[in-house]
């Protein structure tokens, strides 16, 4: 086939499969866009609204906080809901916040919420999912909420109220919070990665704390994202443990963003962001053995971490334009400028809707400016750790280069002199350690009659020989180049005269076979001492004592003996 043509084919070849990508990609993400603009499709009724207090007045589910201060208990307050019918299968769930609720059905309790003991989660169950199966009923049904709430600073809350299938009623809840879920799934991996990755790379590369703490911010902040997206309190349960968590993320923010910006900026930013860190930590500390021992719940002790959240906010600007610098890539200014701005568009918007006197669910908001915020720093570290382990790896490979023989492969004598106080701590500690010194007979003569090329060649087969002989125990056996004929194996185990002897029979069962090729001009002849040392010595008198039985060796095998 014509050159020409076969070029214009593989041309047609790439053009039709980019064609098939793209129509791919055009399909995947019509079929989300249609999805996403669809009309719900569940055969769910909501609840949320028509609810009635004890006077059949219409009243607000997020309004419960009947509180007797002569008694200083809770107070549960009542509402109804009166349903003309009940069909087959139907199950009524609903999310409680700070508080308890008991479910009757027609006056009869069909639920009752069970209370916290233990005085590590305090008084509230976090937010609780209700699931209640109800009885198919062809006359009417009225559903009464008995709620407590659990704070006298702030109001419990039922919402997310549907009845109808089960299953039908989990994908709607799942399919308004899967975002936020992802979200804070993606943020999680991000700080388990960049925290390993610190602690990895403190021991081989130079890494600064900011890696860490930035590590530690992603952390909590998918750790209090996660729990506000209420999935796992709908799919786990054990609302007051991921309660738990919550409170304990969202004061752990501060310290972490604040320990972040101290080791980002300089000048006073960062003498700021010092004094930040150890109030934000002394708050942490507190409120934590408050809980602990208590002494006063979580909950009441927020304000102080919303103040140190709003403080923190002035940080974030300068803390992200700190990764910005001259030097930085133009790809990742063109990525990171813009999750700056909806960073700055995330806050403001919920500061001027509070100022106007909108007071809607700002979590949102503030889950999208955490994902900026975090993503401007993370593309930046990630950034730096590709160069660093680019950087580590070439001197990495620089340092092996140094540290082998380019003829033979083995270590040569600048590793020899690196390994050796390892070695001779091994000795010190009367561990046992094997010592065999190599010499090669001949090679000089080889050298002047049959030229440096026939020596280089037998200098390489007395490497093969001992990679070969000793190959099976390379962690604990280690050949180096010494010298110009001058080899030197360490073996690092209890069992070293064992293996010593196996692996000299092997090597003078390889010179053997290597001596039968025809035309080779040489005979390949190798002495060797070998010494066994167990303390009370060090590895240069060991590899005197080596060298002098090698020398008698290599005596013996030229007949001087």
């Amino acid at each position: 086939m014509n050159k020409k043509i076969k070029t214009h084919i593989n041309i047609l070849r790439t053009h039709i499969s980019n064609i098939a990508f793209y129509i791919a990609f055009a399909l995947t993400l019509w079929g989300i866009v249609i999805h996403l603009l669809s009309v719900d499709k569940y055969d769910v009724l909501s609840l949320s609204d028509n609810w009635t207090d004890e006077t059949n007045t219409v009243c607000s589910l997020s309004d419960f906080n009947r509180y007797d201060d002569t008694a200083n208990v809770f107070l549960p307050q009542r509402v109804y809901y009166t349903l003309d019918s009940i069909k087959t299968s139907t199950t009524l769930v609903f999310r409680a916040r700070s508080c308890y609720v008991n479910l009757y059905e027609n006056d009869t309790l069909i639920h009752e919420d069970y209370r916290i003991n233990s005085p590590l989660y305090g008084a509230s169950p976090g937010s609780r999912w209700h699931l209640v199966s109800l009885d198919a009923s062809e006359t009417p049904v009225t559903l009464c909420l008995e709620v407590t709430a659990c704070y006298t600073n702030s109001h419990g809350l039922i919402d997310n109220i549907y009845l109808g299938n089960t299953q039908d009623i989990y994908q709607k809840i799942t399919s308004k919070r899967i975002f936020g879920f992802i979200v804070s799934a993606f943020l999680y991996i991000c700080g388990f990665v960049i925290i390993l990755l610190y602690f990895y790379m403190r021991q081989k590369h130079k890494a600064g704390k900011d890696l860490l703490y930035l590590g530690f911010a992603t952390f909590f902040s998918a750790q209090w994202t996660s729990a506000e997206s209420l999935l796992w309190q709908l799919f786990w349960g054990h609302s007051e443990l991921i309660h738990l968590l919550s409170y304990t993320a969202l004061a752990a923010i501060p310290l972490s963003y604040g320990m972040l910006a101290y080791y980002r900026l300089k000048g006073k930013p960062r003498i700021f962001s010092g004094i930040y860190s150890f109030i934000s930590a002394l708050i942490l500390i507190a409120v934590a053995v408050l809980q602990v021992f208590g002494i006063l719940e979580f909950h009441y002790s927020l304000v102080l971490v919303h103040i140190l959240l709003v403080i923190l906010i002035p940080l974030m600007v300068p803390l992200v334009l700190s990764y910005t610098d001259s030097n930085s890539h133009q790809s990742q200014k063109l990525i990171i400028f813009p999750l700056l701005a909806i960073l700055i568009v995330c806050i403001a918007v919920p500061l001027i809707e509070y100022i106007l006197g909108s007071y809607s669910n700002y979590s949102f908001y503030v889950r999208i400016a955490l994902l900026s915020f975090l993503l401007c720093l993370i593309v930046y570290q990630f950034n730096q750790i590709v160069t660093t382990f680019s950087k580590g790896m070439k001197a990495d490979m620089l340092h092996d280069l140094a540290l082998t023989d380019h003829l033979t492969g083995l270590y040569n004598r600048t590793a020899f002199n690196e390994h050796t106080p390892e070695y001779n701590h091994i000795i010190d500690s009367f561990s046992p350690l094997g010592v065999i010194q190599f010499d090669v007979n001949n090679l000089k003569k080889v050298n002047d009659t049959l030229g440096h090329e026939k020596g280089d060649q037998m200098i390489k087969a007395v490497a093969d020989g001992l990679k070969h002989a000793f190959g099976e125990y390379g962690d604990i056996c280690f050949s180096y180049r010494t010298g110009g004929d001058e080899f030197l194996t360490i073996i690092n185990s209890i069992n070293a005269d064992e293996i010593y002897h196996t692996c000299i029979k092997r090597l003078m069962a390889y010179c053997d076979e290597f001596n039968k090729q025809p035309d080779l001009g040489f005979t390949l002849v190798i002495a060797h001492g070998y010494v066994s040392t167990k303390g009370n010595t060090t590895l240069t008198e060991a590899m005197e004592e080596a060298d002098v039985l090698m020398y008698e060796n290599k005596r013996k095998l030229k007949g001087l003996a």
